[in-house]
C-alpha cells in the first residue's frame, strides 16, 4: 500500500492468543502501557506491538 509505513496493535497484556497471533505475523513487541486500561472494575496493562513496512514479509511472496 503506498505511504502505510506502520502498522500498530495494543491489547490486554493477558491476552496471550492474540499476541501468539501477532508475533506470528511478524509484530514486535515494542512496549507496556502499564494500567492503561480500565477492566470489568480495574486496571490492566496493554502491551503495544508494531510492523514496519520493512519488516513485513507477506504471506505469498512476489516471484
Amino acid at each position: 500500500m503506498r505511504g502505510l509505513q506502520r502498522l500498530q496493535i495494543e491489547t490486554l497484556a493477558d491476552n496471550a492468543a492474540m499476541l501468539r497471533s501477532a508475533e506470528r505475523n511478524g509484530f514486535v513487541r515494542e512496549g507496556v502501557l502499564r494500567s492503561s486500561a480500565w477492566v470489568l472494575g480495574e486496571f490492566s496493562d496493554e502491551v503495544l506491538l508494531g510492523l514496519l513496512v520493512q519488516d513485513w514479509k507477506p504471506a505469498f511472496g512476489t516471484s
